[in-house]
Formats: structure tokens, C-alpha cells, sequence
């Protein structure tokens, strides 16, 4: 076999390599906090002063326990964070306050 052949070889089975590895990030990105906090996003309603929502809306509460499911304790309050910020209202402490407090029950 010649010397171009073998590199031709090891190119493509370097090309096969980063393939999987890239599509493995992509299906493991499901539950990440990104994807979290964008479903979060989604569902929170909101205007420029204050999020209306926080405590009582039950696919907010199931998403809430989905995450618990699926991230570790450290990540959960990074999603509500970054789903707060997201939402650009003024009064961001006391929504991070009352979506902590919707976790914990």
C-alpha cells in the first residue's frame, strides 16, 4: 500500500472519529442547562417590571421536576438565573426568590 493511501486512510478515520464524537455532544445536549433555561424561558410570563407566573403555573412546576430529575443540585439554580435574565424584567430578585422557592417544594 502506498504511503498517499495510508494517509488517505488515516484522514478518513480521523473524519469518522469527530463525526461520532460530534454527533454523541449533540444527543447528550438534551438535558443540559442551556436547554433548561430556554424551556424555562418559554414559559414564563412576564412584562418589563415583574414575572407573573412564578409559583402556580403547573408545566412550570413539572419542568422544574424534570430538571431535578435529570441535572445536579449546583446547575438548578444556573437555569433560573439564566431564564431570568433572559426575560430582562426589573425585578429579577424577587422572581429568582420565588422560582428557588417553587424548587425547594
Amino acid at each position: 500500500m502506498k504511503r498517499t493511501d495510508q494517509e488517505r486512510l488515516n484522514r478518513e478515520l480521523r473524519r469518522q472519529e469527530k463525526h461520532a464524537r460530534i454527533s454523541d455532544k449533540r444527543t447528550n445536549t438534551a438535558g443540559d442547562v442551556k436547554s433548561y433555561a430556554q424551556e424555562l424561558f418559554g414559559l414564563l410570563q412576564y412584562d418589563s417590571d415583574v414575572i407573573f407566573n412564578t409559583s402556580d403555573d403547573d408545566d412550570l412546576l413539572e419542568l422544574m421536576m424534570e430538571m431535578k430529575e435529570d441535572l445536579e443540585e449546583d446547575k438548578w439554580e444556573l437555569v433560573i438565573r439564566k431564564a431570568v435574565r433572559m426575560t430582562k424584567v426589573k425585578q429579577k430578585d424577587m422572581a429568582l426568590a420565588e422560582l428557588k422557592a417553587a424548587l425547594q417544594t
